[in-house]
């Protein structure tokens, strides 16, 4: 048989006494050999590291007959004794050299690309960055999330490092024996990971076990054993070796390594289309829940919405009788919006409906009063704006004492509250009108309460983080290349809004000869808005 071992073998300059080998898998079991040697002068032996001919840290390849071992020397020992002097070689497989080769991932751009068992992957790409060369941002394919596998073992293969011993011996990894297989959105978290640990965390993945050898010329490779397949029988392995092996045991044993894992990505994301919106004015506890604040009726003048004053109440003067929630239209939302005259007029105007306006006017009655004494001054041929502004001093003093902090301003605290109240108005009108919608979702979702019951669980969370949608696939009728406008750096579609307009039916508004596309917008004195109030101050 080819295998039978016929003449003495050679190891390091000496002959083989006897050796041992254990074979590991993984990351934490080391392939072994330990060799027993004496120098057989007569045929002109020298131990090379007993010689400075090869030192700890260098790579060994062991041979008999059908079996060999490539690793590392790490250490040697000589034993002199009545039958001579002897010498015992320990080597392992080079996994300790992936061990301490660190790979860069991400966002770190500095030089080196390489260093001494350092590998910047992520500089490897996107370098030319530095000097102003945008073209290649982005081209690891790195995120939040960290880098593609595929892209990292694509970039090492055209590195092609050299990972050195502590000694300083020189080896390469053929980085084409690492697995492959997974697919393209399993990313390897930054910002940095050894070779090693990758190596384990990807067969780990897939399934796989692993060994590590040295080949010829100091190069670095990774055997798989696929854990998912029965292995073949050893029978005719056992069977060669009967009647020649001076000592033979075998058997069998159960493994319990993990061979398959499930990858689990971020929450899935799908696009829903909505044909129906609402107006939204934040949350309100009402009965010791959070309910949405929408309209709840409209009218020929817009819509109206309930809305509590607890926030307004704990900082008025004087607060309102209760914190509602009381009405409010649309109309006043947009008089806060134009401005405190126009809203303070509308507000204190005896015919203005809303439960809200109804509630100022009776909490605040001298505001109303002034507001009449104003028009009534307007009625004799005075300045309506100026008689509310400058209010008879007498009814200032009847109404504020010198030594109350108001007085500083020569304002009566009941203009202060108001201008408060117009502010709460305001508000509501900068940050939800015309910015924020309620939107019922067409699709079902589920839910359930938790165990206290406020806690709510739905099956599906709505979020405006867009969702993916398949290449060529159109959204709301717009198709690549202009819905690449919407799309995210993860290739996301965000969410957008199609508004359905015709021009040839938009109204035209009446002008005059001498108006033009710039000019003022003239309103008559007598213009109100529907409800009878005064219309806003249009812009020019």
């Amino acid at each position: 048989m080819s295998d039978i071992i016929t003449q003495p073998i050679k190891f390091l300059g000496a002959t083989v006494l006897s050796f041992n080998a254990t074979l590991g898998f993984g990351s934490t079991q080391e392939t072994t050999i330990n060799v027993d040697l004496v120098e057989d002068c007569a045929n002109g032996d020298l131990f090379y590291p007993n010689n400075g001919l090869i030192f700890v840290g260098g790579p060994v390849y062991f041979s008999a007959g059908a079996f060999n071992f490539g690793g590392i020397l790490t250490n040697w020992t000589v034993s002199q004794g009545g039958g001579g002097k002897t010498f015992n070689v320990r080597a392992v497989d080079p996994r300790s050299l992936l061990e301490n080769s660190v790979v860069i991932i991400d966002t770190y751009l500095g030089p080196p690309t390489q260093g001494i068992n350092y590998f910047n992957v992520y500089a490897g790409y996107e370098s030319p960055v530095l000097n102003g060369n945008c073209q290649f941002f982005g081209s690891s394919l790195g995120n939040e999330r960290g880098m593609p596998y595929q892209a990292i073992i694509s970039k090492l293969q055209q590195m092609n490092p050299t990972i050195y011993s502590p000694t300083g011996y020189a080896f390469t990894v053929n980085f084409s024996s690492f697995p492959t297989g997974l697919p393209e959105y399993y990313r390897v978290p930054g910002p940095q990971i050894t070779l090693l640990q990758l190596l384990q965390d990807v067969c780990d993945i897939l399934g796989y076990d692993f060994y590590v050898d040295l080949l010829p010329g100091g190069i670095i490779s990774v055997g798989l054993v696929n854990l998912r397949q029965q292995p073949t029988s050893f029978n005719s392995i056992i069977s060669a070796y009967n009647g020649i092996a001076t000592d033979l045991s075998y058997g069998q044993e159960l493994r319990n390594e993990k061979t398959r894992t499930v990858l689990f990505g971020e929450k899935q994301h799908y696009l829903a289309p909505i044909d129906k919106f609402n107006f939204f004015f934040g949350e309100d506890l009402i009965n010791n829940e959070m309910v949405p604040v929408i309209p709840f009726r409209e009218d020929s003048c817009g819509f109206w919405i309930n809305k509590k004053v607890d926030s307004l109440n704990a900082a008025l003067t004087r607060p309102l009788p209760t914190n509602g929630p009381y009405e409010i239209s649309e109309l006043d939302i947009r008089a806060a919006l134009s401005s405190y005259k126009l809203w303070k007029n509308r507000v204190l105007t005896a015919t203005i409906p809303g439960s809200f306006n109804e509630a100022i006017r009776a909490n605040w009655p001298e505001a109303a009063e002034d507001l009449r004494a104003a028009g009534q001054v307007l009625a004799n041929g005075g300045d309506a704006i100026k008689a509310t502004e400058n209010p008879q001093r007498g009814f200032v003093d009847q109404m504020q004492n010198a030594r109350k902090p108001a007085a500083k301003s020569n304002k009566p605290e009941f203009l202060n509250d108001l201008e408060k109240v117009f502010n709460f108005v305001k508000n509501l009108g900068s940050t939800y009108y015309g910015k924020q919608f309620f939107v019922p979702l067409n699709q079902r979702i589920c839910y359930y309460r938790g165990d206290d019951f406020q806690e709510i669980i739905f099956s599906d969370v709505p979020t405006n983080d867009g969702g993916w949608v398949e290449e060529g696939v159109p959204v709301l009728g717009l198709a690549d290349p202009e819905l690449s406008a919407f799309r995210e750096e993860d290739n996301r579609v965000g969410c957008f809004a199609v508004f359905a307009f015709n021009a040839a039916e938009a109204p035209i508004p009446e002008t005059s000869e001498e108006d033009t596309s710039t000019g003022p917008v003239s309103i008559p004195d007598d213009s109100v808005f529907n409800d009878g109030s005064i219309p806003p101050e249009l812009p020019s």
